[in-house]
């Protein structure tokens, strides 16, 4: 490192490059205060496409500092609602709404309401019952309320930004805070002979870089913790078919609905991704049952052809290092894991990385027990989300494409058997530690796709049908007029700044 200032929490090289690097420069400089010499040495991968993100994000950048209004305006950003599943059984849709969805009444969680009377033969689709979920089918967009009594204070929201653009962001907010930043290509890691430690970074061009703590944020390449500290990989992909994708922009002519789409087609799944003036668009698929060109095909039904840009591959690789953590090297984002972006969750896996990485901050003299803690937190986060996963391509209906199933058919991980056994069973939501989803994101997942309670919660039968029916279409008419009282998303886009409507 250039610095030659003791600092006492020493010195930090994040190898790498994108939203993975940059992310983790930012986040160091502002929780660091300068009490830690940081430099990105930019490898590479670069950002590009579009990211659709959770709503933990938000609160993220408002730790950054970041303005997001600003932050949306530099990035052609649009609001996110949640994510609207289309065709995973044919003909079928639902949203996976943020937020709540109903309210709870004498105690007794929504949806064992909304159970009881589809089991009398009587219920409306779960999504009429999640503000977010109606607003975004009209197009309309609002912020939360901070009133209580309001429905909207039942709203929470994600975003949809430019990668390329977002990791700019990112990036100037980081050189700001004091970071420094190069060019270069790693030639060889050098470890140390005694600890195994890495002991300096040597650069193409013969420079040395020496740290307390490296950061591995070369994507899947993994190329510190995999390729020169030999972490195994857990491979998923026996439990999650995709390996492969295909993405590309085209021209939006219109603002869309604030809902990443997520369609399942014969060949895999594509998502749909809204900025503004453009469509970021790509398929999952899986290569030894789909050629790149029946891959590109599919994903440019319906799309514009004029304005399209060029596609871009990648392969996939479902699982994560064994440990993410190793001796004075912590993998972030790509390198440490990945799962397939059914539910946004590649933001999130680099934002968790770092803040676990913030609160576990390595300091002289640390013993194991802040990396054990480390890998621990991590590896109940990814397994979560991949479960997630896993479930939407467990309960698909599809039968016209082998990639569904070997997503239908493969094993099940026991703590999501168990999750699925007990809600079928009785409605219960199996809430375990470090979840990323909340319990009203898993029921809509559960409904969504066909998981079904056969029981619901007794306390329920409290309330005399007729007066449950009649509070449901209540709720019902409210969420439905509320919605329809809302800004249009472009309308909620111009008010910062996005559009000239």
């Amino acid at each position: 490192m250039r610095s030659g200032r003791p600092l006492p929490l020493g010195r930090v090289a994040i190898i790498g490059g994108g939203i993975d690097a940059w992310m983790t420069a930012a986040a160091l400089a502002r929780a660091t205060g300068g009490r830690a010499a940081i430099r990105v040495v930019e490898t590479g991968p670069e950002a590009s496409g579009a990211r659709s993100t959770l709503p933990a994000l938000r609160s993220f950048h408002a730790l950054l500092g970041l303005d997001e209004a600003a932050l949306m305006t530099a990035t052609r950003a649009t609001y996110k609602l949640g994510s609207r599943f289309l065709n995973w059984t044919p003909g079928a849709r639902h949203c996976e709404a943020f937020g709540e969805i109903g309210a709870r009444l004498e105690g007794v969680e929504f949806h064992h309401y909304w159970a009881r009377l589809r089991q009398a033969g009587d219920s409306a689709p779960l999504d009429v019952f999640n503000l977010a979920a109606v607003a975004a089918d009209l197009g309309r967009f609002a912020p939360p309320s901070p009133d209580p009594r309001s429905p909207l204070s039942t709203l929470t929201y994600g975003l949809h930004l430019d990668a390329g653009l977002y990791a700019g962001v990112l990036r100037d907010l980081a050189l700001s805070h004091g970071v420094e930043a190069q060019r270069g290509a790693v030639a060889q890691v050098i470890r140390d002979g005694v600890t195994g430690d890495i002991a300096a970074v040597a650069l193409a061009d013969g420079e040395r870089v020496e740290a307390e703590l490296y950061v591995d944020a070369t994507g899947p390449a993994a190329r510190l913790i995999g390729q020169a500290l030999d972490e195994p990989f857990e491979d998923w992909s026996s439990l999650l078919p995709g390996d492969r994708a295909v993405r590309l922009t085209a021209p939006a002519p219109d603002v869309a609905a604030p809902l990443t789409d997520i369609e399942a087609v014969a060949e895999g799944w594509l998502w749909r991704i809204p900025l503004q003036g453009a469509l970021d668009s790509g398929l999952v698929y899986r290569a030894d049952l789909t050629d790149d060109a029946a891959a590109l095909e599919a994903l440019s039904r319906g799309l514009a052809e004029d304005g399209r840009s060029e596609p871009e591959f990648r392969t996939l690789t479902n699982g994560r290092r064994a440990r993410a953590r190793v001796g004075n090297c912590v993998a972030i984002g790509g390198a440490a894991g990945g799962i397939e972006t059914l539910d946004a969750t590649d933001l999130h896996l680099i934002q968790s990385g770092v803040t676990r990485l913030i609160a576990l901050f390595p300091r002289p003299g640390d013993g194991p027990a802040a990396a054990q803690e480390y890998n621990r937190l991590g590896a109940a986060m990814i397994e979560r989300m991949r479960d997630m996963a896993i479930l939407h391509y467990r309960r698909s209906g599809r039968r016209d494409g082998a990639i569904w199933d070997l997503g239908r058919d493969a094993p099940t991980p026991e703590a999501l058997a168990y999750k699925i056994a007990q809600f079928e069973s009785r409605g219960r939501v199996v809430m375990y530690d470090e979840e990323t989803f909340l319990e009203p994101s898993w029921v809509a997942a559960f409904i969504g796709h066909g998981v079904l309670p056969v029981r619901h919660d007794p306390l329920a039968d409290r309330m005399p049908l007729d007066r449950m029916r009649a509070t449901l279409e209540r709720m019902q008419a409210i969420f439905r007029q509320t919605a329809e009282g809302l800004p249009s998303h472009e309308q909620a886009l111009a008010q910062v700044g996005m559009t000239d409507a």
